[in-house]
């Protein structure tokens, strides 16, 4: 019997039984993979590359408080972004450029009646060039399905958010942000939650294997996907409202393809944003060797997906050798394709806000009897889809436990 039971070892579960553990509770995390970190994810193969997460978002944002107390070193990435088209890098004043940048600063101001970005975007009377870009970048950014994807909602979490503009990278990879937070805690991992029995006095939980554990409070951090699968079951099952919140959350697709290389072949640049298969391309500083990080976001990152690994780096090499003007093949060291939907712990990147979201995420995030409710999904101001927004909401169910607790 413990105290609190918390299911999945994301940081959103870390923070929530790291919190519970110090106010002297008996904690037990289950995951079912066998790592922790759950989104984030670091490969060490020629030095740190995220797999996962990538930046801390802002300089005020609350993961930092995790960075100082290991002492993690970062590095501050550029604000500069370029432009490609049909294989063509545009010059920094290019007016398409300009144009881009302006559409997509509109979107993020907007202030009106509900609509979706693509309609917000098919109404501008921009060129078709600027138009596919800006829907481009913001499906990276969200990994979002544009007819979703509520500019609304978009535009009110970009007023709300106080955290600042500036993007980082954890040096020595973003694993490394998990340590403060899983040291001393009793994590089981390859454990699969299959079910949930639960009353007003405590709850039950059964793994694939035919494990129990029964403890007085539960913390549910799995992703929204999962639970909108039914993984795990509840019985007696989520009230209406849980459900119906839980469909109203959309949840987004990420593709990653990382590419190493024996000698750099790139000119300088932060990121660059083209018309191409993979949408965005950046350089990766905290590699041992250079290396190249591929993004795709949205429907963008299905159709890169569904090619495969080996033809999804083919088709990324020849892009490569059009935008740089340059036979890359000879300097391909390998490559590696991560496809977060096609993940069986994760089905999906993060969540977006589609018009009913906002609402959805509120009622979500509490807490039903001793089972309480943390994660990315639940994360109800403006830091959604953010590890530190995880963090803070794995935080704020377990000051919530400790409040009301009966133990």
């Amino acid at each position: 019997m413990y105290d609190v039971i918390v299911i999945g070892a994301g940081i959103a579960g870390l923070a929530a039984g790291h919190t519970l553990q110090s106010a002297g509770c008996r904690v037990l995390v289950l995951e079912a993979r066998q790592r922790i970190g759950g989104r984030i994810w670091t490969d060490m193969c020629y030095g740190p590359v995220e797999f996962g997460a990538e930046f801390i978002h802002g300089h005020r944002a609350a993961s930092w408080e995790l960075v100082q107390q290991a002492g993690l070193p970062t590095s501050c990435w550029g604000r500069d972004r370029r432009f490609a088209i049909g294989g063509r890098m545009l010059a920094p004043d290019d007016p398409i450029s300009t144009a881009v940048l302006q559409l997509y600063q509109q979107i993020c101001c907007y202030r009106g009646p509900e609509v979706s970005v693509a309609e917000l975007i098919e109404r501008s009377t921009a060129l078709p060039a600027v138009k596919q870009l800006v829907g481009r970048w913001l499906a990276n950014l969200e990994g979002a399905d544009l007819s979703r994807l509520s500019a609304t909602a978009l535009a009110r979490e970009r007023r709300l958010s106080t955290i600042g503009e500036d993007n980082f990278h954890i040096d020595c990879g973003y694993q490394r942000l998990l340590e403060p937070l899983s040291t001393n805690l009793t994590i089981e991992l390859g454990t699969v939650v299959t079910l949930i029995r639960w009353n007003a006095d405590q709850v039950e939980v059964m793994s694939a294997d035919r494990r129990q554990w029964r403890a007085r409070y539960l913390v549910v951090t799995v992703p929204v996907s999962l639970l909108q699968a039914g993984l795990p079951a509840f019985e007696p099952p989520l009230p209406t409202d849980k459900q119906t919140a839980l469909a109203a959350i959309p949840m987004g697709h990420v593709t990653k393809l990382v590419l190493w290389f024996e000698q750099r072949f790139w000119s300088d640049f932060t990121v660059l944003s083209t018309d191409g298969v993979i949408a965005t391309w950046w350089p990766v500083s905290s590699a041992r060797t250079p290396t190249l990080m591929g993004y795709a976001g949205g429907q963008q990152a299905i159709r890169v997906a569904e090619l495969g690994e080996s033809e999804a780096i083919a088709v990324a090499l020849r892009e490569l050798q059009t935008l740089f003007a340059v036979e890359v093949k000879p300097y391909f060291l390998g490559g590696r394709l991560i496809d977060w939907s096609r993940d069986p712990w994760s089905r999906g990147a993060y969540t977006y806000s589609s018009a009913g979201t906002p609402a959805a995420r509120v009622t979500l995030a509490m807490p039903l009897g001793p089972i309480h409710f943390a994660g990315e999904a639940t994360v109800t101001g403006a830091e959604i889809a953010t590890v530190h927004g995880a963090f803070e909401s794995g935080r704020r169910a377990a000051r919530a436990i400790l409040l009301s607790r009966s133990f």
